[in-house]
C-alpha cells in the first residue's frame, strides 16, 4: 500500500508539470551591455581611473618533509629504542606582491613572490659497549653499531605565481574570486648525515642533495564572507601542476684513523610533474579612506602548503623507501594597500 501511495503522488506530480509548464527564460551567452549585472564585481575598488595595488605577507612557517629519519636504536634482543628523525624549526619568511585592477569587466592580474628558508637538525649517541643504534641510511654497506649519528637538513623555498582573476559577490555578504594563472619555484634541499661507528677508529658522512625547478598551470578560488562591510572570514584555496627537473647528487665518504675516502659520488637529473595544493583561512579588515580613493586590508589567518611526493632522494637498494610529501604551513598575516 506505501508503494502505491508513492507512485499515485510522483504521477499527480509529474501531471501538474507537463500540465502547467514554466515559462521559457531567455538563455544569455554573451552581451555588450554593460548594465547587465550577473556577478557584480565585488573590488575592492576605489576611485579614480589607476586602481594598482601592493601587498606584503609576514609568514612563521614550518617547513618538514616526510622520510628524514637518519638513525634506528633498539636493536638487539631485550634492546628497546627509537627511530630517530630532524627536530623541526619554525621559521620566518615573506610575501610580496603586486596588481592591477582592469578596466575590462573588472578583472585583476597578481604577481607573488613567496621566500622562506628552513633548517632543521638533530644528534644522538650512545655508549659504543651498550649500543643499539645502527645508521638507518647505508654508507659503505655498513650497518655496524654506532656511537654517535648526526643530521641536518637545510632548505631555500622560492615561488612564483601569477593569476588572472574576477571577484564577484554571490550574495549581499558573500564574495568568490575565481583565478587561473601560471606558478614557478625552485626549492633547494641539502641533507647531511655523519656516523661514528661504535668498531674502530671510522666515521661515515652521506650527503643527499636535491634541487628542483618547475613551471606550470594553476586555479583556485578566493573566498570572503562579510560580517561588516570592514570585517568578514577568508577561505582560500589554490591547486597547481608544475612540469619540472630534479638535479639529484649522493656522495658518501669514510674516514678512517683521519684519513678520508670518496666510496660513491652519483647523480640524477629526472623529469617529472609536481602537484600542488595550497589552502588557508583566517580574518580580514578592510577600509577605505581619503574620499575612497585609498584602500588597505589586513588579515591574518593560517596557511598549508603541500608537495605532494616531492622528496625524491637517491636511495641505496637496501634502503627504506624514502618518498614523502613536503608541506610547509603556519601563520600568514597579510597588509594590501590599494592606490
Amino acid at each position: 500500500m506505501k508503494h502505491k501511495w508513492i507512485l499515485a503522488f510522483f504521477l499527480s506530480v509529474m501531471g501538474c508539470a507537463f500540465a502547467h509548464p514554466h515559462e521559457e527564460q531567455p538563455i544569455l551567452y554573451y552581451s555588450d551591455d554593460c548594465d547587465i549585472k550577473i556577478t557584480p564585481g565585488a573590488g575592492p575598488a576605489i576611485t579614480g581611473d589607476w586602481n594598482f595595488f601592493l601587498t606584503a605577507d609576514f609568514i612563521y612557517w614550518t617547513v618538514r618533509q616526510d622520510g628524514m629519519f637518519y638513525a634506528v636504536s633498539g636493536i638487539g634482543a631485550g634492546a628497546s629504542g627509537s627511530v630517530h628523525d630532524v627536530d623541526w624549526s619554525w621559521d620566518p619568511g615573506f610575501k610580496v606582491a603586486a596588481g592591477f585592477n582592469l578596466p575590462h569587466d573588472q578583472w585583476d592580474v597578481i604577481a607573488e613572490y613567496t621566500w622562506i628558508h628552513s633548517d632543521a637538525s638533530n644528534s644522538t649517541s650512545q655508549d659504543a659497549a651498550l649500543s643499539t643504534m645502527i645508521p638507518y641510511w647505508v654508507v659503505n654497506g655498513s650497518t655496524d653499531f654506532l656511537t654517535r649519528a648526526h643530521a641536518n637538513w637545510d632548505v631555500h623555498y622560492n615561488n612564483v605565481t601569477l593569476d588572472l582573476g574576477r571577484n564577484a559577490y554571490l550574495s549581499q555578504y558573500m564574495k568568490l574570486r575565481l583565478f587561473a594563472g601560471l606558478h614557478a619555484a625552485w626549492i633547494d634541499q641539502d641533507y647531511n648525515i655523519e656516523y661514528t661507528l661504535a668498531a674502530g677508529n671510522e666515521s661515515h658522512r652521506l650527503d643527499l642533495d636535491q634541487d628542483f625547478w618547475g613551471i606550470g598551470l594553476r586555479a583556485g578560488l578566493n573566498n570572503a564572507f562579510q560580517f561588516t562591510k570592514n570585517f568578514g572570514f577568508y577561505a582560500d584555496l589554490a591547486l597547481s601542476i608544475l612540469w619540472g627537473q630534479f638535479d639529484l647528487d649522493r656522495k658518501e665518504r669514510m674516514t678512517v684513523n683521519n684519513v678520508t675516502t670518496s666510496v660513491l659520488d652519483t647523480g640524477a637529473k629526472p623529469h617529472t610533474a609536481e602537484p600542488v595544493a595550497n589552502i588557508g583561512a583566517g580574518f580580514r579588515y578592510d577600509v577605505w579612506f581619503s574620499q575612497d580613493r585609498f584602500h588597505f586590508m589586513l588579515q591574518a589567518g593560517w596557511e598549508h602548503v603541500l608537495w605532494i611526493l616531492h622528496n625524491e632522494v637517491i636511495k641505496n637498494i637496501s634502503e627504506p623507501d624514502h618518498s614523502g610529501d613536503l608541506y610547509l604551513q603556519g601563520v600568514t598575516i597579510k597588509a594590501r594597500f590599494d592606490f
